[in-house]
């Protein structure tokens, strides 16, 4: 079957190979995988600097659909003809998170989706919404499930206002998800043209950051000098500064990122008069996932994808990402 290994630092040790296909054991689910979606944590394996340590060589990308072939013994969550995507967080069943169960990832420390075939445990797997291709199916593990969950401990309801940085997979996803529960959206971006699109996606105010650098003014300005409910921080260290000048009081910053830095200096007054909520937020449980499909299929949602590639194309891929000209998601097609 075809397949991507990742055997040493750098896209040039990105190498095509055959591997021999899998056989599912007890527990596991034998999957035909037919797409794929990039996300950022993607490119820091390739470029060695992801945080968490993986031993090379490794099957590269976290997030992949497919059909499932066959069941090992004792599995009754799926059967042969299911469609299911990849679970982020292998066995977050519900509840917190178990210390051991963080890097419990594909994609690195684990093997991940680009290849043909792949057994996963029954439980790192969940079903993909019925009205959705595999391309599209692809882009929810990560992206989608971090933007519902930041939107679902922001307790984000009609009314309220959310900041959005960026047009990336996990903002994009944040913008439709807070439209669906009846929430205002601002979006930031370097683009004019990309603030446009986000508009006609639903998001009511754009700015963009570079002509306005001190952009908390203006996000302030536009919710009657109250701030926004809640902030999907996918930025980091640049901009945290700003996002607690921008939060509402009782409001909350969800940490989703840090392409900006992973070191922010913030004013502790801010955070102490006004009760932010700072909270950090990598993808959510199965549990999560599973409500986030139900809401999905129900509202009919189509995820924003930039670019589709096909399966000898994965280098040109890593390299819109890595350029940051995207709007939305990256996806891979196997069939292509």
């Amino acid at each position: 079957m075809r397949s991507y290994r990742l055997t040493a630092i750098g896209l040039d040790h990105l190498e095509r190979i055959e591997l021999p296909d899998p056989q599912p054991r007890a527990g596991e689910v034998l999957v035909r995988l037919e797409a794929a979606s990039l996300n950022y944590r993607d490119l820091l394996l390739v470029q060695g600097k992801l945080y968490t340590e993986s031993t090379l060589p490794v099957v590269p990308i976290s997030d992949g659909a497919g059909t499932v072939v066959a069941v090992g013994e004792g599995v009754r969550r799926f059967k042969p003809g299911d469609r299911v995507t990849t679970l982020y967080k292998s066995r977050w069943l519900a509840g917190a998170i178990r210390p051991e169960w963080i890097h419990a990832e594909p994609g690195g420390p684990n093997d991940g989706v680009m290849r043909e075939l792949a057994c996963f445990d029954a439980y790192a797997l969940a079903p993909a919404p019925t009205h959705l291709s595999a391309v599209q199916a692809a882009t929810l593990p990560i992206a989608a499930l971090t933007a519902w969950h930041s939107l679902e401990i922001s307790h984000i309801t009609s009314g309220q206002s959310v900041l959005v940085l960026g047009t990336g997979g996990v903002s994009l996803f944040a913008l439709q998800f807070a439209r669906l529960r009846g929430a205002r959206v601002i979006v930031l971006s370097s683009s004019d043209e990309k603030l446009e699109r986000a508009k006609a996606l639903g998001a009511e105010v754009g700015i963009n950051y570079v002509r306005h650098g001190q952009w908390a003014s203006l996000v302030r300005e536009a919710t009657g000098g109250r701030g926004v409910d809640a902030v999907i921080e996918t930025v980091g260290g640049s901009t945290l500064r700003q996002s607690m000048e921008a939060v509402a009081m009782h409001g909350l910053i969800a940490l989703v990122g840090f392409l900006g830095g992973g070191e922010a200096s913030i004013p502790l007054s801010h955070a102490l008069l006004k009760r932010v909520h700072l909270q950090g937020v990598a993808v959510a449980s199965l549990e999560q996932h599973e409500q986030m499909v139900t809401a999905i299929e129900q509202t009919r949602l189509q995820p924003v994808i930039d670019r589709v590639f096909g399966f000898d194309e994965l280098h040109d891929a890593f390299d819109l990402l890595a350029s940051a000209r995207h709007f939305g998601k990256i996806s891979i097609d196997f069939s292509r």
